[in-house]
This record gives C-alpha cells, sequence and structure tokens, in this order.
C-alpha cells in the first residue's frame, strides 16, 4: 500500500481535531455524572482515532505536545 501523501490541509484539520478532544476531556468532570458517563468513551474514542491518524501524518507530533490537559 502506498504511503498517502503529506496534506497540510489533513494535517490542520486533525490538529484543531486533537485540540477539541482534548478540551471535552476536559469538561467532562463539570456535567452531571450520567452526561460524563455517556460521553466518555465516544469522546475516549475520537481522541485515539485523532491520535493515530496525528501520528500516521507526521511521525513524532504527539510525542512534542505538551499532554497537560
Amino acid at each position: 500500500m502506498a504511503r498517502e501523501q503529506f496534506d497540510e490541509s489533513k494535517l490542520n484539520a486533525l490538529i484543531k481535531m486533537e485540540v477539541a478532544c482534548r478540551l471535552a476531556l476536559e469538561s467532562l468532570p463539570e456535567l452531571p455524572r450520567e452526561t460524563e458517563d455517556a460521553l466518555r468513551e465516544p469522546i475516549d474514542t475520537l481522541c485515539k482515532v485523532t491520535e493515530r491518524e496525528l501520528e500516521r501524518l507526521n511521525p513524532g507530533l504527539n510525542d512534542r505536545t505538551d499532554r497537560s490537559f
């Protein structure tokens, strides 16, 4: 399988999604427990997929980002 050509617009979109994931995870504890429980798994899944795709498009990018959220 040929490696997909690097596309800056895809990378930028994924970086925005990564930021959104971190903000969503940070916000979960502020929600009612029932809502937090319903949203945690889908948000975790989105974050994992986004992180994996970021790593695929730009290897090592995730190693350089601050994970303090």
